[in-house]
């Protein structure tokens, strides 16, 4: 299970697997930077990008049934909180972690929640644009917008009077007043409006779908462009949030699907039953920008790997993101420190929703970054889609606060040393041990007894470990620097394969190219070879060669070579033609002591060292036929050609019996269409399969 509770702030590195000075073979797990401690199942706790755990927060849950994506959330003055759905447009309200349903528009939809005058909730849906005044067990048409599919984001102006819809297909605003009339504030040029805000000022801020146009609109069909967002083909400003003092907060995706629920099902007018997911846009990517009371942008946060869903400023005026993907939760400050908040085990985060500063009488909020300020039971309210899952923010850690690492895979089983830490305060540390990846209780170890100082792992030998603290006795405690160090066991690296060629060769023809020039010789051949070595270690090589016959092995390289590349050039000039075989021999003394040594080794098929050409014997023209023999120590022959008068175009003479596949090659060719009739100069060069040429010069008459 992934995360309910957790923070970290900034850049991430891997997990470090490194070797122990002054330990042969000793290798650590430290766990002290974002990605090494925020892996695991993090249950009340925070962990920042300074890389210390502390206790953070517990989130509650509470399920809302029949729904399977939650894209409002509205937190009211009592501490309740109510959330719009899909796929049957119903509002649901959470009291105390316990949700009960509010109001059924039936809608396919709800994506918007906005509270009026008197307390009176209004709710968007994408139900031929209609919005709805809802109350216990009640929802009503407060207002049916025309030539309107999907009305996306309800805000109130600051009366509470005025409300504003921002709509599709065709882009445009509604004002609508009191009674529930309505008429066309702003119509833009793209298809869909999809965010409305009010600012300090009481202008109207709308964020358009397409283009990427963020609008601020001073008076009926009076509006600027406060920022054009880059991106493309498509750009879509999902939300807006205005802050203090003119500061205005948006973020904006590239390429994100629009979050429509599922199809209507037309033969009832209602969505069909059962559980229907919520649609799954492709990933797009997301940013968060931030505009200064003159209007100035600022990108303040931006991932590439998923686009963002929802937004919202705490009493602070502290952004939240919440991810169409991965269902994280992210916060920014002013220093562009990035801090993930939480991640659910929901895979969207539709809304986040926080008590209003106004009006609310619950405690403060805490801060979200590495240690919330108060404890106690705190506003706000996190709400994951697919499935629809309410998410109150409980408290500040608790009994159960723990944090457990990612599951550490050494490689092959290994033996623990001694587990250390940094932090302050009173920890209990304990480790389990298995040897499949995935934790279970019938093969892995149970958890150790707690260590509340540095000490040596109590959990016996195992390929996999994890690491758990619990904050039993001190809940200011803080974890940072874990680590582990571990031996694994040696075993033998082997030597799967040796080859052993021409350095130009070209292996990856199946079917060498008839005729053409003879190949290079080469009397230095390239040995290579291939080792699986399961643990990792440091290699040395032994190469040696021994003639087709003979029994002693004798070395390739010069004495006090220490071979460790998987190569190695072998000059065969000094050695006498024949068939030779190579062995390579793989060592991992080089990480382990002399107890511990293994070693594998592999011989190579018969290589054929040939460094001699051939020789022809009674080569002669008679009159324009040619005869003769070509004759090698080791062979076959490989080829024939023949050129006239220096011309370098050489053509090719068949063997006199159809093939070169021996030693001891006969020709005889008529080469009338080849030499021309008189005097010319007639050259023949034959080579063997090693590459080695031999030519002879002739006279025709």
């Amino acid at each position: 299970m992934r995360s309910r509770a957790l923070v970290f702030a900034g850049a991430a590195a891997a997990l470090l697997v490194a070797p122990m000075a002054g330990a042969v073979g000793t290798r650590t797990f430290e766990l002290d930077r974002l990605e090494d401690l925020q892996g695991g199942d993090l249950k009340g706790v925070a962990v920042s990008s300074d890389g210390i755990v502390r206790a953070g927060w517990t989130l509650g849950d509470v399920p809302l049934q029949g729904a399977t994506a939650a894209w409002s959330a509205l937190a009211l003055a009592d501490g309740s909180v109510l959330v719009g759905t899909s796929p049957e447009g119903k509002v649901f309200k959470i009291v105390n972690d316990q949700a009960s349903l509010f109001a059924d528009t039936g809608a396919l939809s709800v994506t918007s929640l906005v509270q009026g005058a008197n307390g009176v909730i209004y709710a968007a849906t994408i139900s031929e644009g209609k919005i709805f005044r809802v109350s216990q067990g009640k929802a009503e048409v407060f207002a049916t917008l025309p030539d309107t599919s999907n009305v996306w984001a309800l805000a109130f102006d600051r009366s509470k009077t005025t409300l504003f819809a921002a709509t599709g297909p065709e882009g445009k605003l509604f004002r609508i007043d009191a009674g529930g009339n309505a008429s066309i504030y702003f119509k833009s040029a793209e298809t869909n409006l999809v965010s409305v805000a009010i600012a300090d000022n009481g202008d109207v801020l709308a964020g358009a779908s397409g283009k990427g146009m963020l609008y601020r609109i001073t008076a009926p069909g009076t509006a600027t462009v406060l920022y054009d967002f880059p991106g493309e083909p498509s750009v879509s400003v999902r939300a807006i949030a205005p802050g203090k003092g003119g500061v205005i907060y948006a973020i904006a995706n590239e390429e994100p699907e629009a979050p429509e629920p599922s199809k209507r099902n037309v033969t009832s007018g209602r969505s069909p039953g059962g559980p229907i997911s919520a649609s799954r846009p492709k990933p797009g990517k997301g940013s968060l920008y931030r505009f200064d009371a003159s209007g100035r942008p600022e990108k303040m946060m931006h991932h590439d790997e998923f686009h963002y869903m929802a937004l919202a400023l705490d009493d602070e005026g502290h952004p939240y993101v919440g991810t169409g993907a991965e269902g994280r939760i992210y916060t920014v400050d002013d220093a562009h420190v990035v801090t993930l908040v939480a991640d659910l085990d929901e895979r969207q985060v539709g809304a986040i929703a926080f008590p209003s500063a106004v009006h609310s009488r619950q405690p403060s909020l805490p801060a979200l970054g590495p240690v919330p300020r108060k404890s106690g039971t705190v506003g706000g309210v996190v709400v994951g889609s697919d499935p629809a899952v309410a998410h109150r923010i409980l408290a500040r850690g608790g009994a159960d606060t723990a944090w457990t690492s990612k599951v550490l895979d050494a490689g092959l089983r290994a033996k623990y040393g001694t587990l250390s830490w940094h932090g302050s305060g009173s920890l209990e540390l304990q480790t389990r041990t298995g040897n499949s990846q995935v934790p279970d209780l019938s093969t892995w170890t149970p958890w150790s007894d707690p260590l509340a100082s540095a000490g040596l792992v109590k959990s016996p030998a195992g390929r996999f470990i994890q690491v758990r603290a619990r904050w039993t006795h001190d809940p200011n405690a803080t974890l940072a620097d874990v680590v582990v160090p571990f031996v694994t066991e040696n075993v033998r690296p082997i030597v799967l394969e040796v080859g052993v060629h021409e350095r130009h060769a070209d292996h990856e023809k199946d079917i060498p190219q008839s005729g053409g020039e003879p190949p290079r010789h080469e009397s230095t051949l390239k040995v290579t070879w291939k080792v699986d070595d399961p643990d990792n270690d440091a290699l040395r090589y032994r190469v040696s060669f021994r003639r087709e016959g003979q029994n002693v092995w004798r070395d390739a390289l010069n004495p006090g070579d220490v071979l460790t590349k998987n190569d190695l050039e072998w000059d065969t000039s000094a050695l006498p033609e024949g068939k030779y075989r190579v062995r390579v021999e793989a060592s991992d003394e080089l990480s382990n002591p002399p107890d511990q040594i293994q070693r594998h080794s592999l011989e190579s098929a018969p290589i054929l060292v040939d460094n001699t050409p051939p020789v022809f014997k009674g080569l002669a023209l008679a009159g324009r036929r040619l005869r003769g023999r070509v004759v090698d120590g080791l062979g076959p022959i490989a080829g024939v050609q023949l050129a006239v008068d220096g011309r370098t175009e050489w053509r090719p003479i068949g063997a006199a019996d159809g093939v070169f596949d021996t030693a001891d090659e006969a020709i005889d060719a008529d080469v009338s269409t080849l030499v021309p009739a008189g005097s010319h100069i007639v050259t023949v060069r034959a080579w063997d399969l090693a590459g080695n040429i031999v030519v002879e010069e002739l006279e025709s008459k």
